[in-house]
């Protein structure tokens, strides 16, 4: 056997090699190529002129393709490189949201500030009557209506009075008859008197006879109180108001017969004067033996010693002022269940709007607090420290601190003399602001809550810094063109009058 011809390599050895040998060249260019490329990235950075390679390599290709592919589209020019420079990072950003935070100021506001509760309350009439009839008879007219507002003294129904007009002719009859026995019993005694002091009658005789003018007397008195009875009971058939008021529904019509004191037939309700029922929490009651130490606590004349505190009355929505009054009365026990006191007070209702059983809110005045400064209550903030606001200082927001002594939905009312004169205080408040912060007042101040809220969102809006480009609002979307054509993306070119321009 022929052993160097087993050695020798096959062809498909020999090809074998020669692939193996060509992978291993390949992998070694590109290994020099990516470190050639590392090394001339700090030079190409840093704005050195990198030199064309001499030789192309496989790896040459993609970077020939990008010069190839700029070369055909054109190079930008040096003006659109410059704009295009400010939207690059997060420097341009920060140059055009430099600058003071713009804000708006207030000053307080010194006044007399009531300190009040609320609560939820009724109205009820100081005078309910239901009208009856005192004698039973046939109902004869109805002059009035059903809801009728009437005045004391109005006529409302009217009986037959037949009955009771012969009643009265019947005892007015009976009276003449007994005043003629009376004479008659009178002159008798009258001639026997001096007859028994001479003896000439008996004393039994003239006795007798002075019985019988006392009795013939006294019949005269009962005829005359019958009288009486009988033209109260005529008076009875006309039925009138007792108090001014409204009256209810009257059911009944002419011809009904009605019972006395049984048939009911309306209603009157006093409007022009109403009873406001509401219950309170217990510490009302310091304030109210402090501020009114006699309510309720009759003087030497009789009257009320001092008038109560005011009470306010509004819609159910605590909206709209409806009238106003005075405490006038407090329990004098606490509903162990609830922790509230009952109160009362009278209101005036000239004009008819409240009515009574209507649910109401009563707003009682408890105290008032003189010459309190009033701020806005968005304007007062809560720290570590306590309440304080932001003012200006030398162009910086400072924090200065304060004490609230009552607070309302708007408002909060702060001691005489907390805020230095012509401190100005930051209001409203900006979406950013912290102590130190440079600020810079803009002309105006808010004059509603709605105007409040209005002013706000450009103010939070403009000093709130996110990364990215920055935003304008609606024209960082699509806008509708002026000459009404298609909505059309915001250019770049419009931002670059600086942070907050507006087209």
């Amino acid at each position: 056997m022929n052993t160097s011809a087993m050695n020798a390599p096959t062809p498909r050895t020999r090809t074998q090699l020669l692939m193996g040998l060509l992978l291993l060249g390949l992998t070694g260019t590109l290994l020099s190529g990516c470190s050639d490329k590392a090394a001339d990235t700090p030079a190409t950075s840093s704005g050195a002129q990198e030199k064309p390679p001499t030789e192309k390599s496989p790896t040459d290709k993609p970077t020939a393709d990008k010069a190839n592919t700029a070369k055909s589209g054109g190079e930008k020019s040096a003006g659109e490189k410059h704009a295009e420079a400010p939207t690059n990072g997060r420097g341009g950003r920060r140059g055009m949201m430099g600058g003071p935070q713009p804000v708006t100021v207030v000053r307080p506001t010194v006044k007399t500030v009531p300190v009040t509760a609320t609560a939820a309350a009724t109205l009820a009439s100081p005078n309910a009557v239901t009208l009856t009839p005192q004698v039973s008879g046939t109902l004869q007219s109805v002059p009035v209506v059903s809801g009728q507002a009437v005045t004391v003294g109005q006529l409302l129904f009217t009986l037959d009075a037949a009955p009771f007009r012969t009643a009265l002719n019947a005892a007015e009859a009976k009276l003449k008859g007994d005043l003629a026995q009376a004479r008659y019993t009178a002159q008798q005694v009258k001639q026997l008197t001096p007859l028994v002091e001479k003896d000439y009658v008996t004393r039994q005789s003239y006795d007798q006879a002075v019985a019988s003018a006392q009795a013939a007397n006294a019949q005269v008195a009962q005829d005359q109180a019958a009288i009486q009875t009988a033209k109260i009971n005529l008076s009875y058939t006309e039925i009138r108001a007792p108090i001014s008021g409204r009256l209810g529904e009257i059911s009944l019509q002419p011809g009904n017969l009605v019972q006395a004191n049984s048939t009911a037939l309306t209603t009157l309700v006093s409007i022009q004067k109403l009873l406001v029922n509401f219950s309170l929490p217990q510490r009302v009651l310091n304030d109210l033996r402090k501020e009114w130490p006699g309510l309720g606590q009759p003087d030497d004349a009789g009257g009320k010693s001092v008038p109560g505190p005011r009470i306010d009355i509004l819609d159910e929505q605590a909206e709209h002022l409806l009238g106003h009054g005075r405490l006038t009365f407090v329990d004098n026990a606490i509903n162990p269940t609830s922790g509230t006191i009952r109160l009362q007070g009278l209101i005036d209702n000239p004009t008819g709007q409240l009515w009574p059983g209507q649910f109401v809110t009563a707003r009682l005045t408890l105290r008032t607090i003189p010459n309190a400064e009033v701020v806005p209550a968005t304007a007062v903030q809560l720290g570590d420290q306590g309440s304080f606001v932001y003012v200006v200082r030398h162009d910086k927001a400072e924090t200065l601190p304060v004490q609230p002594l009552h607070t309302l939905a708007t408002e909060v009312a702060l001691p005489g003399g907390s805020i230095p004169a012509d401190t100005q205080i930051i209001y409203p408040l900006p979406g950013r602001i912290a102590p130190g912060m440079a600020v810079r007042v803009q002309a105006g101040r808010p004059h509603s809550g709605a105007a409040d809220h209005k002013a706000a969102q450009p103010m939070h809006h403009f000093g709130e810094a996110k990364d990215g480009p920055p935003s304008t609002g609606a024209d960082a979307t699509e806008r509708p063109g002026t000459d009404g054509t298609a909505p059309r993306k915001h250019r770049e070119n419009d931002t670059a009058a600086g942070a907050g321009a507006r087209p």
